[in-house]
């Protein structure tokens, strides 16, 4: 049915390789041959004929479904099916929310189309699903306000999920800057926001502070609860961003005492919500003509599309880093600027923008730019699904899974999602709560599931029996540890479809496996790899491994350790290959727990 609408009403352009290409009438295409973007790559340069007009602009590609399973887009994908029909998948797309890109998958990761489109600032809605009239997949990308040239990248060369989301990534950030990265951005993190909620204080995290620091978290994220009139899960303190004077009577006085111990502090802020009872209310809520009074909310959304706006936001940002010596800023609910998509500029004053996306460009590069002139070292500074665009990457140096409490499998996937993704910035976990009345291994099962993105601990360590905090702490070293491989490695995660059931890391011969699934079989091959990290989240109490080994036999000595710490069991073994070169064995490690292993080959 979509397909048949695109042909009545757009210009059919080109074709490509399977895939037919179709643009409004208002533009014209042409096609890079490959030569500039790799094999099977292209890039479809799209001008507009009518440059000055603000016409909205429709691009729509359709492939043959051949072996497609499913397909991966940017953002929270747990409530979509695999492969959604047409009438199905829709979402507004924007600087603030998802990306225009996407892959077209089958059941082993392999792309039968992905796709990139740039510019990725302004406002764009993305239609995508099985056209079950023709046995196609169709993407429609209906362009609010066109730029007078765009380009479209399409990869078709078969490549994993991994590389051609790296070429895409890549290619959408290619005319930005990646905001510097700090190393404070890799150390493990305690976070306030499960522990705490909005009950925080200065005296509780002071202490804390020296069980924190003992756990192996070296940063401290202050989250929502330290701004005056911050009570109550709402948000109508929101817009001084004061700290609390009986929360946090000296904030300034306790980020330089943490400095101290060399441990650092991010603040969290919200810079477009306002709330009734801040003192700038009466001036800003002129800016503010969106209110959410849901639950927990109570609050008007700023609108960004306002000079004042952007400008009252980049200026608390530079005050908060200024005045309390801060190391950083987590900056939230970037996302409910989605509010004003497509709704009409009233009484518009100089300076003002039109479109969202263009106007969020413009305050995130009013904020980039007085934050890295507060401090001589580049701050922390954390955004979070759904803002994850490669378009948005000048703007942070961290990108953290969105909220998913105790959810290990959720925390797990988004963190993938977000490390397959990313171009330059560092990816934390959502923070890890967990039943502080359960077994160590309740810890284990959040902690491995963020393993593969910078893990933030939100569970006060004061409240941890014996067990449960040898098992953050031995795990937390065990990260830091293997940090180099972790976060620098290839990265390369086994099948979305299934959420990644196996995740690997490799770096100069090391590699940290996780295997998140009893039915799986970790692939290790002895000739490119000496060293290998494997954790067993799972209940069994063993793992499966197939052994590439084409120079013969091969000797491994194993190390396995329950997930305290605690070693259960050394051995070593020698394995001689079938006629294809493989080994298949069954290796003893704790459920939970983390099998080391070492392998010499040839015996």
């Amino acid at each position: 049915m979509l397909l048949d609408t695109l042909h009545e009403t757009l210009t059919t352009t080109i074709a490509i390789e399977g895939v037919t290409l179709f643009v409004s009438s208002c533009a014209d295409v042409s096609l890079d041959d490959g030569q500039g973007a790799g094999e099977h790559r292209y890039v479809a340069h799209i001008e507009r004929r009518d440059a000055n007009s603000d016409r909205p602009m429709t691009i729509a590609f359709s492939v043959p479904l051949g072996m497609a399973a499913s397909f991966w887009k940017v953002g929270d994908r747990s409530r979509d099916p695999n492969l959604p029909a047409d009438w199905l998948g829709d979402i507004p797309v924007s600087l603030v929310n998802s990306a225009p890109m996407g892959c077209l998958l089958d059941a082993q990761d392999h792309c039968l189309m992905a796709f990139g489109y740039i510019p990725a600032r302004g406002e764009i809605r993305m239609r995508y699903g099985v056209d079950e009239e023709h046995a196609c997949f169709t993407v429609t990308l209906e362009v609010e306000s066109p730029r007078a040239c765009c380009d479209l990248m399409l990869v078709l060369d078969g490549s994993l999920l991994s590389d051609a989301l790296r070429v895409l990534s890549t290619w959408m950030a290619k005319e930005s800057d990646s905001f510097p990265v700090t190393q404070a951005a890799c150390e493990p993190v305690f976070s306030t926001w499960y522990a705490y909620l909005q009950d925080v204080s200065q005296e509780q995290l002071v202490t804390e502070q020296p069980l924190i620091k003992k756990l192996g978290c070296s940063c401290i994220f202050v989250d929502d609860g330290w701004q005056r009139n911050a009570r109550g899960r709402g948000y109508r303190g929101c817009g001084d961003w004061i700290p609390d004077p009986d929360k946090f009577p000296d904030l300034r006085g306790m980020v330089e005492r943490f400095h101290a111990e060399n441990v650092r502090t991010v603040l969290w802020i919200a810079p477009l919500l306002l709330g009734d009872l801040a003192e700038v209310y009466p001036r800003m809520i002129r800016y503010a003509p969106v209110r959410q009074d849901g639950p927990g909310q109570q609050m008007n959304l700023l609108d960004p599309r306002r000079a004042a706006v952007r400008e009252f936001a980049s200026e608390s940002c530079a005050r908060l880093m200024r005045d309390y010596a801060l190391d950083g800023l987590k900056i939230d609910f970037l996302d409910v600027a989605r509010a004003y998509q497509g709704q009409a500029l009233e009484n518009p004053e100089p300076g003002d923008l039109d479109d969202i996306g263009e106007a969020m460009n413009a305050m995130l590069s009013q904020i980039r730019e007085v934050l890295l002139s507060q401090t001589m070292a580049a701050p922390i500074v954390e955004f979070r699904q759904p803002y994850s665009s490669p378009a948005i990457a000048p703007f942070s140096n961290v990108v953290r899974a969105a909220d998913c409490p105790a959810d290990a499998l959720s925390n797990r996937v988004r963190t993938v999602d977000e490390r397959l993704l990313v171009t330059g910035r560092i990816v934390h976990g959502d923070m890890l709560l967990w039943d502080t009345q359960a077994g160590p291994q309740a810890c284990a099962q959040q902690l491995m599931a963020s393993f593969f993105a910078v893990p933030q601990i939100s569970v006060k360590p004061s409240t941890l029996g014996d067990q449960q905090f040898r098992a953050c702490a031995f795990l937390l070293d065990l990260w830091r540890n293997h940090r180099n491989t972790i976060l620098g490695g290839e990265f390369v995660p086994d099948s979305q479809m299934l959420n990644y059931p196996v995740v690997r890391a490799t770096r100069e011969g090391d590699a940290v496996i996780g295997v998140y699934d009893p039915k799986s079989v970790i692939r290790f091959d002895t000739d490119e790899l000496r060293h290998a990290t494997i954790l067993n989240s799972t209940f069994e109490d063993s793992v499966f491994l197939e052994l590439c080994a084409r120079r013969g036999p091969v000797r491994l000595r194993a190390r396995s350790y329950g997930c305290e710490g605690v070693l259960r069991e050394e051995n070593q073994c020698a394995f001689s290959p079938d006629a294809e070169g493989k080994v298949l064995c069954n290796l003893s490690v704790p459920a939970f727990g983390v099998l080391e292993l070492d392998c010499d080959a040839p015996v």
